[in-house]
């Protein structure tokens, strides 16, 4: 009788060990799950990050070096008060873009184009490559996040039309110097850019548009 006591007392220590171990090893599984989606997290939180720094890069560049045909507020204000202090027109040639560019590169037109233009588009590139990243793993993203960068994508966007029209216009007046197969191809490579920057914003468009629908039907 107490060899049967003990053999039952031995097998119900086992059985307790085995159960605890088993307990043990799947609460290790569920603790290391948190890690696996903390990564990814981090890494949507750097790809956005990415993508905002970029793009503010990129319209900084475009507004501070003048790249855009149309006069910002500060240039429109001094063409008013030109016209006032010289009764009439303004000297165009003072304030076109264009010119003031060609004039500020001092005979290295040519150079400088294909310099400006290949800074433009590896910034560009940039925020296409981190929107894309953003919108392979945008599920968990509420609409928030999504439409700050949506925005973020959309300005840049906005910079880059802005300034293909103005080295459009530039393209015009580089003069014999320029290798015209050159600056064609460096065109071309803008604007192969910006329709890759505006498919990416348009998938972000898209997302944050499911999850506004998603936070309706939920709600």
């Amino acid at each position: 009788m107490k060899d049967r006591f003990d053999m039952h007392t031995v097998v119900r220590t086992l059985g307790l060990v085995v159960g605890f171990c088993a307990c043990t090893a799947a609460l290790s599984g569920c603790a290391s799950q948190p890690i696996a989606l903390g990564a990814e997290a981090q890494v949507d939180i750097e790809a956005e990050a990415r993508l905002r720094t970029q793009a503010s890069r990129l319209s900084a560049l475009v507004d501070d070096q003048g790249w855009t045909l149309s006069s910002g507020p500060a240039d429109a204000a001094r063409e008013f008060f030109s016209r006032l202090v010289n009764g009439g027109s303004a000297d165009t040639s003072e304030t076109d873009p264009v010119t003031v560019y060609l004039e500020a590169q001092d005979g290295n037109a040519a150079l400088a184009f294909h310099e400006d233009l290949a800074q433009l588009i590896t910034l560009a590139q940039g925020v296409s490559d981190a929107a894309m990243q953003i919108s392979t793993s945008a599920q968990g993203l509420g609409q928030s996040t999504l439409t700050q960068d949506l925005a973020s994508a959309e300005s840049a966007l906005g910079a880059v039309r802005r300034a293909e029209e103005f080295f459009l216009a530039v393209s015009e007046h580089l003069g014999a110097s320029a290798d015209e197969a050159q600056v064609e191809q460096s065109l071309q490579s803008l604007a192969e850019e910006k329709s890759r920057l505006a498919d990416a914003a348009d998938t972000l468009a898209e997302l944050r548009w499911a999850a506004q629908s998603n936070l309706g039907l939920s709600s």
